[in-house]
């Protein structure tokens, strides 16, 4: 986890280190509430308190999958929380970035410029995006095939900007989830198979994309963006990036914010 804390421009790393500290406590939350955290979030209990188990759960539930569970948003509600105890210190820019899921906090006339991959596997920047307080984000996470997290869908990436992390991080897994189509080029197997202990037990999971057919990817961008257009309708997210197959597609409301 890397974390940054300004006010104004001067740099805080003795916050930060505070903030690191307070990051473990998080995670202890966590873990001692994770076998309910396990349970899809549409058909369990909330979690007890108003903590990050709670906000892990409402998030979840304000995207409205129903194969989602809590856990799918434990990367972005650690960086909410951690740049939350940053902002209550008066930061004016603070950023955590958890394993690429990151929240971001700013007051006044900060901004920052955050880069998108089009691939999760590759380090390459495809675009820029600009954030501001008045841009309404307060996280910007990105799921897709590759990297430490499943997936059901064929996207190579997607980005979702959120005004949390931990609804933007959902409602990437979710939005990438909405890529998948049924084709004999797309090899899937149980989730258990790779990680006997995923909460994903039984679901199937994409751990291979061949040759699509042009027609089979625009299928995919059309559902996946459909399904970003209503979270956007519904105030969830400002918008995202999907990437199929070396193509990327974005959502209208967030055009004005990428940079040349």
């Amino acid at each position: 986890m890397m974390i940054e804390g300004f006010e104004g421009p001067q740099p805080r790393p003795d916050l930060c280190v505070k903030a690191a500290n307070f990051s473990i406590k998080i995670l202890e939350e966590v873990a001692a509430a994770k076998a309910q955290l396990s349970k899809t979030a549409i058909t369990s209990d909330p979690p007890s308190g108003d903590g990050v188990s709670f906000k892990m759960w409402q998030a979840t539930r304000r995207i409205g999958a129903h194969d989602l569970t809590p856990m799918a948003t434990v990367a972005g509600a650690v960086a909410d929380a951690t740049a939350d105890f940053l902002h209550g210190f008066g930061m004016t820019r603070s950023i955590v970035n958890n394993g690429g899921d990151i929240a971001i906090r700013l007051t006044g006339e900060e901004f920052v410029n955050v880069g998108v991959r089009c691939d999760i596997d590759r380090s390459e920047i495809s675009h820029r995006i600009s954030v501001s307080q008045a841009s309404g984000v307060g996280g910007i996470c990105t799921s897709g095939l590759g990297g430490r997290s499943f997936t059901r869908g064929i996207a190579s990436a997607v980005t979702v900007l959120g005004v949390t992390a931990a609804i933007a991080d959902a409602a990437a897994t979710s939005v990438a989830n909405a890529t998948y189509i049924d084709h004999p080029n797309i090899i899937r197997i149980n989730a258990d198979e790779l990680d006997p202990l995923t909460d994903l037990k039984g679901i199937k999971i994409t751990c291979g994309v061949g040759d699509l057919e042009m027609e089979f990817i625009d299928e995919c961008f059309i559902k996946a963006l459909n399904y970003a257009d209503t979270l956007v309708y519904q105030g969830a997210i400002v918008g995202a990036v999907v990437s199929i197959k070396g193509r990327t597609r974005l959502t209208n409301g967030i055009k004005s914010m990428m940079l040349a």
